[in-house]
């Protein structure tokens, strides 16, 4: 088992750094539709390779504990977060797993509980390829500007130190 989850992990890797070096190369070619599958291809691919390795009823246990010991509040802002994304799966799918804007904390517990992974392979199947595009995009974007944001306070540490030098004191 362990040795099978080893040979998973290392093919999701593969397939990662395959997929980022042919969209690398898709992206100089201006071709954002093909780049669009790719990315949205990987993450399916991804994800699924996730749940083949994972123990479901770890997850599930340890996700509907959380989700117990949360109070109403928190849920309904995390839950709006997640509904965000949620949201851009086909109606017809939503209807079929009982989600909807106004999900209670119990009606998510009961759909983590009687959720296998044939199911979880589906709805990741019917997460549109455009979903994943924008929230990948964005994460890129998020961390571009954490660098920059990041690499400005290096600077400006840097900067403060050469002053502090210069004036001949030891401490910043």
């Amino acid at each position: 088992m362990v040795y099978k989850r080893l040979l998973l992990a290392k093919a999701a890797v593969l397939l990662l750094t395959i997929s980022l070096l042919f969209y690398g190369l898709l992206l100089a070619e201006e071709t954002p539709n093909l780049g669009d599958k790719l990315i949205a291809s990987t993450f399916k691919t991804l994800a699924k390779t996730f749940v083949a390795s994972a123990d479901m009823d770890k997850l599930k246990t340890e996700n509907i504990c959380k989700l117990n010991k949360m109070d109403e509040a928190k849920f309904r802002r995390r839950y709006a977060k997640a509904y965000a994304i949620i949201k851009g799966l086909p109606l017809e799918t939503r209807l079929q797993y009982g989600i909807s804007e106004e999900m209670t904390k119990e009606q998510a517990v009961r759909n983590i509980a009687s959720i296998n992974k044939p199911d979880i392979y589906r709805l990741i199947d019917h997460i549109p390829d455009a979903v994943i595009v924008v929230e990948f995009r964005q994460y890129l974007s998020r961390t571009k500007q954490q660098i920059q944001d990041n690499n400005s306070i290096t600077q400006v540490k840097k900067l403060w130190g050469k002053m502090i030098a210069k004036s001949g004191n030891t401490k910043p």
